[in-house]
């Protein structure tokens, strides 16, 4: 039962977000004969649940981008370095100055995956900070 309450609250979310209106979700929940009670508790849910995802795709995964950040420096940097031990380039530069970009690098991966570790769930507990201010009618 449990199961189906979150497909079903899975799909109106979708729906809602594929630009239905809340009363014509109504309107196909009380055709399907749901009480209005039932209703009003599933529409919380449904918007609880468009309010999440509205705000995890509005804000970038920052965590991600340190990552990829740190992945394109290191790769440049690697490419510095064997360059400069093959004698290609940059001889005339202390090995710690071409090393460099390398190691930042790959410090800013780790920190990225730092970040990916501590972040908190995205689903909020209980109703969500815009629901508090203004409660569903």
């Amino acid at each position: 039962m449990e199961k189906d309450l979150d497909k079903l609250i899975e799909e109106l979310a979708e729906e809602k977000l594929k630009g239905y209106s809340y009363s014509e979700i109504r309107a196909e929940l009380k055709e399907s004969g749901m009480s209005p009670e039932e209703i009003s508790k599933l529409i919380i849910k449904v918007d609880e649940k468009v309010l999440a995802e509205t705000v995890s795709k509005a804000q970038p995964d920052k965590a991600q981008q340190w990552y990829r950040a740190g992945l394109i420096l290191a790769v440049i940097g690697l490419a510095l370095s064997i360059a400069f031990n093959a004698g290609i380039i940059l001889q005339n530069l202390p090995p710690l100055a071409v090393y460099a970009p390398f190691l930042a690098g790959i410090l800013l991966m780790f920190y990225g995956k730092m970040l990916q570790r501590r972040k908190p769930d995205t689903e909020p507990k209980g109703p969500s900070p815009i629901r508090k201010k203004r409660p569903y009618k």
